[in-house]
C-alpha cells in the first residue's frame, strides 16, 4: 500500500521537478545517452543484440476525467515524429485513468504507447531510486548519493595486499570515537579538555581541526560528519541544507592547491552554477579537509589562507584534520575550535572486534583474551587502523598475537610512510628510502644507552654525515627536504618541545631498528641476543623474528643468552621475551623451540625461588605471601606468556619430556613445570586436555601438599564453571589425605617455611649446599645475592633435620646417605661451622668414604662428588683457629666480625681473649636482621666461603664487596 506521504510529494512536483526526478530514475534503469527535450527525455537501452530508443513524455495536464484529447495527441506524435523511438511513454506525477489510457490508444494506431502515472511511479522509484524520498531538492539528493557512494570506496585499507572483498565489512564498521575539545575558559583563562560528540563539532562556527594518531579513524571521522549533515537534510523543517564536501591531500595535490577551484568542480556536476556565491545563498556548506599534514609549511600556509578566505566571503565552514594541531593554529591567524581523537580504550577495542566476528563468539573471545593477556593494548597504539589489521590476520592464520606483530607493522609501514610524497618541492619518494632513513635512526636510538633522541639540527647532521659520498634516489629536491618531510608528514616521527626528534611511539622505534638489522645489518644481529632482557631491545628481538619467522640460529643464540641469565629481572624479562620470540617464530623447528621453552620454565623456577627468599627477608611487597602463593603467581605469569595456540607442538613435548623426568626422579620441580604446562596446554585457546588429565590421574603429584595447592588455586583462577568438576572431585579424593600440620603451615608465610621439610619445590640445580640449620641457609644465600650484585646462586642451599636443622650431626648423616639420591654430575657439598662440633663431625667422617683433600677444610666421597666442607676461618679471624677442638667457636655468623656482631647484641664473650660465641636464642633475629642489609662491605668476609665452594665446583664467580 502507497502512504499518502509519498502521493503527496509526487502530486506536488513541478514539471521541472519531475523532469529532474525522470532523469535520475532513467539513469538508475539503466539506460544510456539521455537527453531532454523541452518536456520530453530520450534514452538509449542497449543490449548485446540491440540498441532501442525510448521516448518518455511528460505532461502537465490532468490525464483524468475532462481532457483535451486533442491538444496531447497533437503534442505526444510531434515528440514521436522528431525522435522516432522505439518505444514511448507517457509520464505523469497524477493519476491516469483507465478510460484516459483506452481513449488515447484508440486514436494513437501508428505505434504503441505506454504510461507511467503516479503510483506506478512511485513503485518505480521505491525500487530504484529510493533516495528520492529524501526531500525535494533532487540535484542535492544527486550529490548526497554521490558523496556516500564516494566515500566507501575512498579507503586506506583497500590500499593493502591482504585486503580482499571478505573483509569489505571492516568499511562498515564504526565504533563512536572519544573527542576530546580543547579550549581555555574565557572568564578565567584556564586551559580546559572537555568530552564531546560529533554533533558538537558539527554545531562549531568556528574554523575546526581534528587531531589525531596515524590510523586514528581521522578520515573516517570526517566523513561521518558529511554524512550526519546529510541525515539533517531530511528534517522537513530545514530551511537550508546542508553540502558536505570531503576533500583528499590528493584533491588538493592534483587541482595544485587550488581549493575554490576542487569546490567548483566537485559541485559543478550536480548544481548549475556561474560561481560559489549561488550555492553559498541557498546551502550550508562544509568542506571537510582529510589534512594537509603532506604539504610543505609555505603550501600549507596558502591553503589555510585560502579556507579562510572561502569562510569569509561565502560562509563556508570547514574542518581540517591533522596529525599536529599545534602546527596547523601557528600557520594562521584564524581562531580555530581544536579536538583531538583518543586512542581506542579496551570497551572500543570490545566492540570493534565483535562486530568484526559478528556471531563468531570464541574468535571474538579468543582475540580479546591474546590481546588483554599479551598486553597488546599497552605496547601498540590501538586505532581502527591497527585494529583492522589485528583482525585481518586472525581471520586469515588463526594466528594471535604477538605472533603477527611484525606482520601488523609491515601493513601499518606501507599504509603510513607508502603514502604518495605530494610535496611539489620533492619528487614522489620511494618507500624503501623513507623506510631506510627511519630504520637508521631506530638503530641509532636503539644503541644509544638511554635511546636518547637527536635534536632536529643532530638529526639532520647525522643523516647528511651517513649519506655523504652515497648515490640518493631522489629525482628532486634534497636530503634536508625529504628529513623535513618524513618528521612533518608521517606522524611516524614527532619533535618533541620544538627540539628533539623521536619517535611517536616506542613500538616504531623498536620496529624499524628490527628491520635495519633485518634488511640491511645483520652484522647486528648479536647485539639483540646480547641484550635481550631490556624491554626495548627484546622488542626489537620480537619484530626481528616476525619478519621472518624461521630463525633456528637466532634462537639458539637467545637459548644460550637465557641458559646464563642470573638475576631476577633477567629470569623476569627472559620469560616474557622468549613466551613472545617463540610466538614469532612459529614456522622454527618444534624440537627447538621446546628447548627455549625449558630454559624459560627454568627462568620461570628461578625467578620463584627468588620471590620466595624476598618474602623470606620480610620484603614489604611480599611479606607474609605464603610459598604456595608466591609459586602460583609465577605460574600465572608463565601461562600468560606462553599461552598461544603457536606454541601448542612444543609445549605437548616439553611436557612428554617433563613428566617422564618426574616419573623417573620423582623430584617436586619436576612435577611443578609438568603442572605448569599441562595448564597452559588445557587453555581455552590451545584446548589440549591430555596432558592436564595425566596430572590429574597421577596420585603422587596430587598427593604433595604444594602442588595440591597450586592445582586448586589454578582451576579457581583460569577456568572459571570448566573446572568446578575436576576441583571438586580433587578436594574430595585428596584433600583428607594431607595431614592437618601440612595443611596449617601451607597458609604459613614464606618465611615460617622456608629452608623446611616442608620447602619441597626446589629448583633442579647440578649444585646442592647443605647447612647445619635454617638461618645459616638465609645468611648465606643473602650474602651470595649482595656480592654479585642481585645474582641468584648456582647452587641450590638447604638445612639438615628438622624444621630449623639439625646441627654437625644431621649435616654428615646426609652427605654419608645422599649418594642413592643424586645424579651422577650433581655435587652436594656438606658445610660444618668451624666449632667444636663441627670439627667433631667433620673430623668424624670415615676415611674409607670421604677422602682428606686438604687437611681441616675439605674431604669428598670416594664414588661421588659429594664434599665436606669446613667454614674456612679468614686470616683477618685466624683467633678463632684453635688447636683444642673444645675452643673452636666460629660460625657462619662470625663472617661479619666483632664490632658488627656486638652491636646486633648477638654474641656473648668467652673466656679466650676477643673469641665470642654465638647466641643461639638470636640468631633467628639476627638472621632476618642482615638479610636487610644490602652493603657488600658488610659481607666482605663470606667471599672466603664462596670462594672454597666455587674451588670445589670448579665454577668462577666474580664477588665484588666494593
Amino acid at each position: 500500500m502507497i502512504g499518502k506521504s509519498k502521493i503527496k510529494k509526487i502530486e506536488e512536483l513541478s514539471i521541472a521537478d519531475l523532469k529532474g526526478l525522470m532523469v535520475n530514475l532513467i539513469k538508475y534503469l539503466g539506460y544510456n545517452e539521455v537527453v531532454v527535450d523541452s518536456n520530453a527525455i530520450v534514452a538509449i537501452n542497449k543490449s548485446p543484440l540491440s540498441s532501442e530508443k525510448f521516448l518518455f513524455i511528460l505532461l502537465e495536464q490532468r490525464l483524468s476525467g475532462n481532457v483535451d484529447i486533442g491538444s496531447i495527441y497533437d503534442t505526444i506524435v510531434k515528440y514521436q515524429d522528431t525522435h522516432m523511438a522505439n518505444v514511448v511513454y507517457l509520464v505523469s506525477e497524477k493519476n491516469i485513468s483507465s478510460g484516459f489510457e483506452k481513449t488515447i490508444s484508440q486514436k494513437i494506431t501508428h505505434f504503441k504507447l505506454n504510461f507511467i502515472g503516479r503510483d506506478r511511479l512511485i513503485d518505480l522509484i521505491n525500487e530504484n531510486y529510493n533516495d528520492f524520498w529524501k526531500h525535494k531538492d533532487l540535484n542535492l539528493i544527486e550529490y548526497e548519493k554521490h558523496f556516500c557512494d564516494s566515500l566507501s570506496k575512498d579507503t586506506e585499507l583497500k590500499k593493502l595486499k591482504i585486503f580482499n572483498d571478505k573483509y569489505q565489512k571492516l568499511l562498515d564498521i564504526y565504533i563512536e570515537p572519544r573527542i576530546i575539545h580543547f579550549y581555555e575558559d574565557k572568564t578565567t583563562q584556564t586551559p580546559v579538555r572537555k568530552r564531546v560528540t560529533i554533533d558538537d563539532i558539527i554545531k562549531s562556527t568556528k574554523p575546526t581541526i581534528l587531531s589525531g594518531d596515524a590510523g586514528a579513524g581521522k578520515s573516517t571521522f570526517l566523513k561521518k560528519i558529511g554524512e550526519q549533515l546529510i541525515s539533517l537534510n531530511l528534517d522537513e523543517n530545514t530551511t537550508i541544507r546542508n553540502i558536505p564536501i570531503y576533500i583528499s591531500t590528493i584533491e588538493i595535490y592534483e587541482t595544485n592547491c587550488e581549493i575554490e577551484k576542487l569546490v567548483i568542480k566537485k559541485l559543478s556536476t550536480f548544481f548549475a552554477l556561474e560561481s560559489l556565491l549561488d550555492i553559498s545563498r541557498s546551502y550550508h556548506v562544509r568542506l571537510l579537509i582529510d589534512s594537509i599534514d603532506e604539504f610543505s609549511e609555505d603550501e600549507q600556509k596558502g591553503i589555510l589562507i585560502e579556507l579562510k578566505n572561502l569562510s569569509e566571503r561565502y560562509n563556508f565552514r570547514y574542518v581540517i584534520s591533522s596529525r599536529n594541531s599545534d602546527k596547523m593554529e601557528s600557520l594562521s591567524d584564524s581562531l580555530f575550535d581544536s579536538y583531538h581523537i583518543e586512542k581506542f580504550n579496551t570497551e572500543q577495542v570490545k566492540k570493534f572486534i565483535s562486530k568484526f566476528f559478528l556471531g563468531e563468539n570464541a574468535k571474538t573471545e579468543s582475540l580479546l583474551e591474546a590481546l588483554k593477556e599479551n598486553r597488546i593494548i599497552e605496547r601498540l597504539p590501538i586505532t581502527p587502523l591497527t585494529l583492522s589489521l589485528i583482525s585481518i590476520l586472525y581471520e586469515e592464520n588463526n594466528l594471535e598475537i604477538p605472533a603477527t606483530i611484525a606482520d601488523i607493522y609491515d601493513n601499518f609501514n606501507s599504509l603510513i610512510i607508502g603514502r604518495l610524497t605530494v610535496s611539489s618541492r620533492i619528487e614522489f619518494v620511494d618507500i624503501s628510502f623513507k623506510e631506510r632513513i627511519l630504520s637508521l635512526y631506530a638503530l641509532y636510538l636503539l644503541e644509544n644507552d638511554k635511546h636518547t633522541p637527536l635534536t632536529k639540527d643532530e638529526f639532520f647532521h647525522y643523516f647528511n654525515k651517513y649519506f655523504n659520498g652515497k648515490t640518493l634516489p631522489i629525482r628532486k629536491g634534497s636530503l634536508e627536504e625529504v628529513l623535513e618531510y618524513l618528521i612533518d608528514n608521517t606522524g611516524v616521527l614527532i619533535v618533541k618541545d620544538n627540539k628533539w626528534v623521536q619517535f611517536s611511539h616506542d613500538s616504531y622505534m623498536e620496529y624499524y631498528a628490527a628491520v635495519e638489522i633485518f634488511k640491511h645489518r645483520r652484522d647486528k644481529e648479536d647485539l639483540l641476543v646480547e641484550n635481550f632482557f631490556d624491554f626495548k631491545w627484546q622488542n626489537s628481538g620480537i619484530f626481528y623474528a616476525g619478519k621472518s619467522k624461521d630463525m633456528p640460529v637466532f634462537l639458539e643464540k637467545i637459548i644460550k643468552k637465557l641458559r646464563n641469565a642470573n638475576q631476577l629481572n633477567q629470569y623476569i624479562s627472559g620469560v616474557l621475551g622468549s613466551g613472545y620470540l617463540l610466538q614469532a617464530l612459529y614456522q622454527t623447528d618444534n624440537k627447538l623451540r621446546e628447548e627455549a621453552i625449558h630454559e624459560a620454565i627454568d627462568l620461570n623456577t628461578k625467578s620463584t625461588e627468588v620471590l620466595i627468599k624476598l618474602a623470606a627477608d620480610d620484603m614489604v611487597l611480599f611479606k607474609n605471601y605464603s610459598i604456595p602463593i608466591l609459586q602460583i603467581m609465577n605460574l600465572l605469569y608463565f601461562y600468560e606468556n606462553f599461552n598461544s595456540i603457536t606454541v601448542k607442538e612444543p609445549l605437548k613435548m616439553a611436557f612428554c619430556r617433563l613428566y617422564e623426568e618426574y616419573k623417573k626422579t620423582k623430584k617436586v620441580i619436576f612435577a611443578l613445570k609438568s603442572v605448569t604446562i599441562a595448564l597452559i596446554l588445557d587453555s581455552r585457546r590451545i584446548s589440549y586436555s591430555k596432558a592436564l588429565e595425566t596430572i590429574i590421574d597421577d596420585d603422587s603429584i596430587m598427593k604433595e601438599p604444594t602442588l595440591y595447592s597450586i592445582l586448586d588455586f589454578s582451576f579457581s583462577t583460569l577456568g572459571g564453571e570448566k573446572y568446578d568438576k575436576l576441583k571438586k572431585e580433587i578436594r574430595e579424593n585428596y584433600f583428607p589425605k594431607i595431614s592437618e600440620p601440612v595443611k596449617e603451615l601451607i597458609k604459613l608465610p614464606a618465611s615460617r617455611v622456608r629452608f623446611t621439610k616442608l620447602d619441597t619445590v626446589l629448583s633442579d640445580k647440578k649444585v646442592q649446599l647443605v647447612v647445619e640449620g635454617k638461618t645459616d641457609a638465609e645468611i648465606i644465600e643473602h650474602a651470595y645475592y649482595v656480592l654479585t650484585n642481585g645474582s641468584s646462586p648456582y647452587w641450590s642451599i638447604k638445612s639438615s633435620g628438622n624444621v630449623s636443622g639439625g646441627g654437625a650431626s644431621e649435616v654428615a648423616k646426609s652427605i654419608s646417605n645422599c649418594k642413592p639420591l643424586i645424579e651422577e654430575d650433581d655435587i652436594v657439598i656438606g658445610i660444618f661451622d668451624h666449632d667444636s662440633k663441627g670439627l667433631q663431625e667433620f673430623r668424624g667422617l670415615k676415611e674409607s668414604v670421604f677422602i682428606k683433600n686438604k687437611k681441616d677444610t675439605v674431604r669428598k666421597h670416594r664414588d661421588s662428588n659429594i664434599y665436606a666442607l669446613l667454614l674456612p676461618v679468614p686470616g683477618e679471624m685466624d683467633v678463632y683457629l684453635k688447636k683444642d677442638q673444645s675452643f673452636n667457636f666460629f660460625e657462619v655468623e662470625h663472617y661479619f666480625g666483632h664490632q658488627f656482631l656486638i652491636d646486633s647484641g648477638v654474641v656473648e664473650k668467652t673466656d679466650i681473649p676477643d673469641v665470642y660465641k654465638i647466641k643461639e636464642s638470636k640468631k633467628a633475629g639476627f638472621s632476618k636482621l642482615v638479610r636487610g642489609v644490602h652493603d657488600r662491605k658488610v659481607f666482605m668476609y663470606f667471599i672466603d666461603l664462596f670462594d672454597a665452594i666455587d674451588e670445589i665446583t670448579q665454577i668462577d664467580i666474580e664477588y665484588s664487596a666494593d
